[in-house]
Parts: C-alpha cells; sequence; structure tokens
C-alpha cells in the first residue's frame, strides 16, 4: 500500500506542470452567420408548418477548396452538413459554418436551397496562430457585413 502511495504522488508530481501553456492551447474559430428565409409574401420558408417551407434535405453546404466545390459531409458531427435550423423568438433561422480555407484569401461557401436556387458567400478572415476571425462577409458579390466596430453577429434576412 504504501509503494502505490509513493507511485501515485510521484505520478501525480510529475503530471504538474508550472508553465503557462494555456495561452498555446486556446483558439478562437468565428466563422458562421445566421439567415432567415421568407418570400415575398413574408412567409416564413424555414419553418415546417409552413406550407411553402424550404426542405430541409435538399439544403446543401458547398466549399470551394483548391478551386474545387466540395459537398460539405461529415456523418460525425452532430450537424453533419454544417449548418442547423433553428427557432429564433417569431420566426426560424439557418445558422451556417462557412468556408475557412486557406486556399482563397476570400474562401467561398455555396447554400444550394434546392436545385434551382443557390447563393453565395465569400469571407475575408482576419488569421493568427490561435484564431480565424471573419472580418468582411459578401453575399451574392454585395458586402454585407464587416467586423469593424460592430459587435452584432452576422444576420440576414433573404427574400426568395
Amino acid at each position: 500500500m504504501k509503494n502505490l502511495m509513493i507511485i501515485l504522488m510521484v505520478t501525480t508530481l510529475l503530471a504538474c506542470d508550472d508553465s503557462n501553456d494555456s495561452e498555446k492551447d486556446n483558439f478562437n474559430l468565428y466563422a458562421g452567420l445566421e439567415f432567415s428565409v421568407f418570400n415575398s409574401e413574408n412567409e416564413d420558408l424555414l419553418n415546417p408548418e409552413n406550407a411553402n417551407h424550404l426542405d430541409v434535405d435538399n439544403i446543401r453546404l458547398f466549399y470551394v477548396i483548391n478551386g474545387q466545390q466540395e459537398e460539405v459531409y461529415d456523418p460525425n458531427l452532430t450537424y453533419p452538413r454544417n449548418f442547423t435550423i433553428f427557432e429564433h423568438e417569431n420566426e426560424y433561422r439557418i445558422g451556417v459554418s462557412l468556408n475557412t480555407s486557406e486556399t482563397s484569401d476570400k474562401p467561398i461557401t455555396y447554400i444550394q436551397w434546392n436545385d434551382q436556387d443557390t447563393d453565395t458567400i465569400e469571407v475575408v478572415y482576419k488569421r493568427t496562430p490561435n484564431a480565424i476571425i471573419q472580418d468582411t462577409i459578401w453575399l451574392n458579390g454585395e458586402q454585407v457585413w464587416e467586423l469593424g466596430d460592430n459587435t452584432i453577429d452576422p444576420y440576414f434576412k433573404l427574400i426568395k
């Protein structure tokens, strides 16, 4: 028993580290946005109770990596297609994780709502060894958001 206690104490002491490596372990990834999607009659197209709602099973994300368009799908993730639809106050929203590829200065994410409708998102990121932070966002070629002094998370209301 005495030997077991000595082994446990030595193991505990060896496991302790007085260096401050916690800064090296922290990483900030800020690469996402939210949409609400309505039609011209102001019907919420993400609300599953709406007869004209978008079919979630048809929504796809594509990232452009090394000039090639790749469908996003990882079955090991909670949200394997890198988006989630949720209720926010009196509307439904889609939260989208954006392309953070380092192979482009302005990584592109395509949101394919169905076979006939796709939107394009481009993002410029601020990159450091410990962070990737979205700085400027374009939707279908139009700048729609910039970090600057703006502390509001990116949100857009789309009319389809």
